[in-house]
């Protein structure tokens, strides 16, 4: 794939994150894909989810969790297999009534047209909304 086709893919996956369509982004998996989420441990969704069975549950725990106000993809930056996309995410923590917007930042790397690494960070104010 060249690099344009990976920034479409990408964007094509927060679509599907959008609807809820969790299928359509693990179908464009590999098998093996390492899935981190670099977050403190009191966010649902943070620690390793690497295989491609074990990525729902990363998005369960999204789902389950909070109750998502935005999902702003607003940049991407592509060289060669890799992409690194940078946005905005809103929330209200379910749990707790608090609500948190943060920038993140993930990184995205393909191997034979299949997302084959996916690394997410967030800004450390996105902890608080759970405490």
């Amino acid at each position: 794939m060249d690099e344009q086709k990976n920034v479409k893919m990408i964007q094509e996956l927060y679509a599907a994150f959008d609807r809820g369509d969790v299928a359509f982004i693990v179908n464009h998996l590999a098998d093996d894909v390492h899935w981190i989420s670099h977050l403190d441990a009191i966010v649902p969704w943070s620690g390793d989810f690497s295989g491609k069975d074990r990525v729902p549950r990363f998005f369960e725990a999204i789902f389950q969790s909070v109750d998502v106000e935005a999902f702003e993809p607003k940049e991407w930056v592509a060289d060669g297999d890799t992409v690194v996309s940078l946005g905005e995410f809103a929330c209200r923590v379910r749990r707790t009534g608090k609500k948190s917007r943060n920038r993140w930042v993930f990184i995205w790397k393909f191997r034979d047209g299949r997302i084959c690494s996916y690394e997410q960070f967030h800004d450390p104010a996105l902890a608080v909304a759970f405490q």
